[in-house]
């Protein structure tokens, strides 16, 4: 009997982390210090929410899992959402000053490279 491995979802949020806070130090070095917190908070925004949902879909493997796997998913993705509203909304009322591009540069930048990073992963597990 093979066992399924566990998908590397923490390499994704490792890349999206070394984007947000390499992004956010650029920003820092050519920007100045607002637009790079705020990039950093986007990043996080996307990142959090992000590493919480691969976490709780993750958790079960297997064909007899697979009724526990459909409802972490949904479960895990509502959560997601609220959590990245709350944090908007956290953002957006606490946060002054805040550069209003930097923040959603960040969130959509740090989003795509989680993208880039699935679609990486998958490429090298399909096999030749």
């Amino acid at each position: 009997m093979s066992v399924i491995q566990k998908p590397p979802v923490n390499r994704v949020t490792l890349h999206q982390l070394a984007f947000t806070l390499i992004l956010a130090a650029a920003a820092q070095a050519f920007l100045g210090t607002v637009v790079a917190y705020s990039i950093l908070l986007g990043g996080l925004l996307s990142l959090v929410p992000g590493a919480y949902f691969a976490y709780k879909v993750t958790r079960h493997r297997g064909a007899r899992a697979t009724e526990k796997m459909v409802q972490s998913a949904y479960a895990a993705e509502l959560i997601k959402l609220a959590l990245t509203g709350a944090g908007f909304a956290l953002v957006f009322t606490q946060v002054k000053p805040l550069h209003v591009a930097g923040l959603f540069c960040g969130f959509v930048l740090v989003h795509m490279v989680g993208l880039w990073a699935v679609a990486r992963l998958a490429m090298h597990r399909i096999p030749r």
